[in-house]
């Protein structure tokens, strides 16, 4: 990102979300155009989180956002930071920045940070240790493409997509010839099976240097998610796990300079092997869903909303915030039965459970709960904590568990 001074507040932000990445932008004196859809730009206008609102039907589609600012008569000239907090925004801030010279993510950075194929095979060139992995497109190239990889088990997945989406594990040739029978065209990644358990690191890069991390373990891995595992995590204290966090550090740095992401937040995956070791999953630029953003402040302290925004506007990344030297934090995805949701725990109950620290809640009574689809498919939320790693998978799990018992749908129970 080039620096465009003290006073280059002036942002054009692409998407609405979420709301905590834009009330820092505000705390640090930005004045925000959001490109929003028309939901969410009801949102904004009602809470005061912008300048101002463009509506548009998809703020992450560049022809779109630049249409829209044209009809509103607002030129590119006008801003000085042209971002997104959100995946796919990534790309399309960085291409129309780039066009007009203001504050951004460097295309190629962005492409890399979106793009997990080219993003390992940049990697791979590094030394570091990642899964296989091989393009392809017709449902019938992947017998060829399991074959270039080493041979099942793999996971196939679409090569920029989020939260787990169209993400599948195929473990026999009865699961490829499935696969291929419910799949059309993609493109699409085949990649080597990588086993161990899946760690996430979160944190922020500034001027070329990790600046703060948190590690934390998912509770399954998230492949297993869509099946109906436990979907949450629990972040780690270094104190405790000091070698793991030395580890994560070097991974983290590694990748931040193999990509030339200089500047910004992170949310890297990566496997833990019996040995300790690290193996490379992907990475992103953005803040983490789920809960990991509040789980990661009380843990470490590290608020990654205002450290987004400080990498935005190019402002000194803030001090930490206080946190807990003893206990552990996680959380954890609340689902109902699928079906129109017919009665469910309050949010006050849910926070009365024992370990809850706080909960929110998606979807209503009346409101639909689909199967699971993504990672973020859910009624609600809870953050939980306990004494030690263990003791927060236990409360998280108690509280899913419950939660899922107790709520009633019109096609479950």
């Amino acid at each position: 990102m080039s620096d465009i001074g003290d006073d280059g507040n002036r942002v054009l932000l692409l998407g609405a979300k979420p709301e905590d990445s834009l009330t820092a932008l505000r705390d640090l004196g930005a004045r925000v155009t959001c490109v929003a859809t028309p939901r969410h730009a009801a949102a904004l206008r009602k809470h005061g989180l912008v300048d101002r609102v463009l509506v548009v039907e998809d703020p992450m589609d560049a022809e779109q956002v630049l249409l829209g600012l044209a009809r509103h008569g607002i030129g590119l000239d006008e801003f000085d930071v042209i971002t997104s907090a959100l995946e796919h925004g990534l790309v399309t801030a960085a291409v129309i920045g780039t066009s007009c010279g203001a504050r951004c993510l460097p295309v190629p950075v962005a492409v890399l940070l979106r793009d997990k194929h080219a993003q390992k095979t940049a990697l791979r060139r590094a030394g570091v240790p990642l899964a296989r992995s091989a393009v392809f497109v017709q449902p019938e190239e992947l017998t060829d493409a399991v074959a270039e990889v080493g041979g099942l088990p793999v996971v196939v997945k679409p090569p920029s997509g989020a939260g787990a989406q169209d993400t599948r594990a195929l473990r026999t040739d009865d699961d490829v010839a499935v696969w291929q029978k419910e799949h059309g065209a993609g493109p699409w990644v085949c990649e080597e099976f990588v086993s161990g358990d899946e760690l996430h690191l979160d944190g922020a890069v500034r001027d070329g240097k990790v600046v703060d991390v948190c590690v934390s373990r998912y509770f399954q891995n998230q492949i297993t998610a869509l099946d109906g595992a436990l979907n949450g995590s629990v972040a780690l204290q270094p104190a405790q796990d000091e070698a793991r966090y030395t580890r994560a550090r070097h991974l983290v740095q590694t990748t931040a300079d193999t990509l030339g992401f200089t500047d910004g937040v992170f949310h890297l995956e990566a496997f833990e092997q019996a040995d300790g070791s690290l193996v490379f999953g992907e990475c992103a630029g953005r803040i983490a869903g789920g809960r990991i953003d509040r789980t990661v402040l009380l843990t470490r302290g590290i608020d990654l909303h205002r450290h987004w925004a400080a990498s935005v506007l190019g402002a000194p990344a803030p001090a930490r915030a206080e946190a807990s030297d003893d206990d552990l934090f996680g959380w954890v995805t609340l689902n109902t039965p699928p079906g129109r949701v017919l009665s469910m725990p309050t949010l006050d109950e849910i926070r009365a459970r024992k370990g809850v620290v706080d909960a929110e809640l998606k979807l209503k009574v009346g409101s639909v709960m689909t199967r699971l689809q993504t990672t973020t498919t859910r009624a609600g939320r809870a953050v939980v904590r306990g004494t030690s790693a263990a003791d927060v998978e236990s409360v998280a799990a108690d509280v899913a568990a419950w939660f899922q018992q107790a709520a009633r749908s019109d096609t479950g129970s």
